[in-house]
Protein backbone atom coordinates (compact mmCIF):
# COMPACT_ATOMS: atom_id res chain seq x y z
CA UNK A 1 0.00 0.00 0.00
CA UNK A 2 2.14 2.89 -1.14
CA UNK A 3 -0.66 6.10 -0.80
CA UNK A 4 -3.28 6.90 1.61
CA UNK A 5 -6.09 6.80 -1.02
CA UNK A 6 -9.40 8.98 0.01
CA UNK A 7 -11.61 5.42 0.12
CA UNK A 8 -9.77 4.87 2.81
CA UNK A 9 -10.49 7.71 5.11
CA UNK A 10 -14.17 8.65 3.46
CA UNK A 11 -16.96 7.74 6.15
CA UNK A 12 -20.78 8.40 6.16
CA UNK A 13 -22.32 10.75 9.18
CA UNK A 14 -24.06 8.00 9.91
CA UNK A 15 -20.95 5.48 9.80
CA UNK A 16 -19.34 8.01 12.40
CA UNK A 17 -22.33 7.78 14.86
CA UNK A 18 -22.98 4.43 15.00
CA UNK A 19 -19.21 4.06 15.15
CA UNK A 20 -19.09 6.40 17.97
CA UNK A 21 -22.59 4.62 19.90
CA UNK A 22 -22.48 0.80 18.71
CA UNK A 23 -18.91 -0.13 18.25
CA UNK A 24 -16.18 -1.41 19.92
CA UNK A 25 -13.85 0.75 21.76
CA UNK A 26 -10.26 0.51 22.31
CA UNK A 27 -7.84 1.99 24.34
CA UNK A 28 -4.00 2.50 23.34
CA UNK A 29 -2.12 5.33 24.63
CA UNK A 30 -2.23 8.48 22.72
CA UNK A 31 -4.99 6.60 20.79
CA UNK A 32 -8.92 6.10 21.51
CA UNK A 33 -9.95 4.07 19.11
CA UNK A 34 -13.75 3.18 18.16
CA UNK A 35 -13.91 0.30 15.28
CA UNK A 36 -16.25 -2.19 13.69
CA UNK A 37 -15.67 -5.46 11.76
CA UNK A 38 -18.02 -6.47 9.53
CA UNK A 39 -18.27 -8.83 6.19
CA UNK A 40 -17.62 -7.24 3.16
CA UNK A 41 -20.46 -7.13 0.77
CA UNK A 42 -20.19 -9.26 -2.52
CA UNK A 43 -19.99 -5.54 -4.83
CA UNK A 44 -17.10 -4.35 -2.57
CA UNK A 45 -13.40 -5.72 -1.86
CA UNK A 46 -12.00 -5.95 1.82
CA UNK A 47 -10.44 -2.47 2.93
CA UNK A 48 -9.88 -0.36 6.30
CA UNK A 49 -11.63 3.15 6.77
CA UNK A 50 -10.36 5.53 8.73
CA UNK A 51 -10.99 8.97 10.28
CA UNK A 52 -8.60 10.55 12.45
CA UNK A 53 -9.56 13.53 15.33
CA UNK A 54 -7.72 16.04 17.60
CA UNK A 55 -9.40 17.55 20.02
CA UNK A 56 -9.67 22.00 19.24
CA UNK A 57 -9.67 21.79 23.24
CA UNK A 58 -6.63 20.10 23.33
CA UNK A 59 -4.92 22.28 20.29
CA UNK A 60 -6.17 25.39 19.44
CA UNK A 61 -4.47 26.11 16.92
CA UNK A 62 -5.33 24.38 12.76
CA UNK A 63 -1.62 24.10 11.99
CA UNK A 64 -0.94 21.68 15.33
CA UNK A 65 -4.14 19.64 15.02
CA UNK A 66 -3.59 19.08 11.07
CA UNK A 67 0.05 18.33 11.45
CA UNK A 68 -0.52 15.49 14.39
CA UNK A 69 -3.11 14.28 12.07
CA UNK A 70 -0.41 14.11 9.40
CA UNK A 71 1.71 12.51 11.20
CA UNK A 72 -1.17 9.82 12.73
CA UNK A 73 -2.28 9.05 8.80
CA UNK A 74 1.69 8.40 7.89
CA UNK A 75 1.63 6.20 10.60
CA UNK A 76 -1.41 4.29 9.75
CA UNK A 77 -0.27 3.96 5.62
CA UNK A 78 2.78 2.81 6.81
CA UNK A 79 1.83 0.13 9.83
CA UNK A 80 -1.59 -0.98 7.71
CA UNK A 81 -0.08 -3.79 5.66
CA UNK A 82 -0.63 -6.53 8.17
CA UNK A 83 -4.03 -5.79 9.15
CA UNK A 84 -5.39 -5.28 5.36
CA UNK A 85 -3.86 -9.05 5.25
CA UNK A 86 -5.68 -10.09 7.73
CA UNK A 87 -8.99 -8.34 6.33
CA UNK A 88 -8.74 -9.94 3.06
CA UNK A 89 -7.78 -13.37 4.27
CA UNK A 90 -11.25 -13.07 6.84
CA UNK A 91 -13.11 -11.54 3.77
CA UNK A 92 -13.97 -8.52 6.27
CA UNK A 93 -14.05 -4.57 6.24
CA UNK A 94 -13.19 -2.39 9.24
CA UNK A 95 -14.26 0.95 10.35
CA UNK A 96 -11.98 2.64 12.72
CA UNK A 97 -12.71 6.51 14.14
CA UNK A 98 -9.08 7.21 15.76
CA UNK A 99 -9.02 10.05 18.53
CA UNK A 100 -5.74 11.56 19.60
CA UNK A 101 -5.98 11.99 23.58
CA UNK A 102 -2.51 13.82 25.01
CA UNK A 103 -2.88 17.72 24.82
CA UNK A 104 1.13 17.16 24.18
CA UNK A 105 2.83 16.74 20.83
CA UNK A 106 4.74 13.81 20.20
CA UNK A 107 7.42 12.84 18.25
CA UNK A 108 6.43 10.76 14.48
CA UNK A 109 8.21 7.83 15.58
CA UNK A 110 6.59 7.39 18.80
CA UNK A 111 3.29 7.59 16.94
CA UNK A 112 4.50 5.18 14.47
CA UNK A 113 4.99 2.79 16.88
CA UNK A 114 1.83 3.04 18.84
CA UNK A 115 0.52 2.41 15.21
CA UNK A 116 2.16 -0.35 14.69
CA UNK A 117 1.10 -2.23 18.19
CA UNK A 118 -2.63 -0.77 18.18
CA UNK A 119 -2.96 -2.21 14.88
CA UNK A 120 -1.70 -5.22 15.77
CA UNK A 121 -4.38 -5.23 18.50
CA UNK A 122 -6.85 -4.45 15.97
CA UNK A 123 -5.75 -7.44 13.95
CA UNK A 124 -6.49 -9.48 16.68
CA UNK A 125 -9.64 -8.79 16.98
CA UNK A 126 -10.33 -9.49 13.41
CA UNK A 127 -9.43 -12.90 13.67
CA UNK A 128 -9.98 -14.16 17.59
CA UNK A 129 -9.29 -17.74 18.30
CA UNK A 130 -12.57 -19.26 17.46
CA UNK A 131 -12.99 -18.02 13.94
CA UNK A 132 -8.92 -17.72 13.18
CA UNK A 133 -9.30 -21.58 11.70
CA UNK A 134 -12.21 -20.15 9.50
CA UNK A 135 -9.93 -17.30 8.52
CA UNK A 136 -7.19 -19.17 7.86
CA UNK A 137 -5.01 -17.24 10.26
CA UNK A 138 -2.70 -18.82 12.45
Amino acid sequence: MGAFPKRARKLSLRTLTDLHQKGNVLFHHPYKVFFRIRPTPASAGSECKIVISVSKRNFKRAVDRNRIKRQIREAFRLNAHTLHQKLITCDMQMDILCLYLPNEHTTTSILSEKMESLLARLGRAVAPADIASACGVD
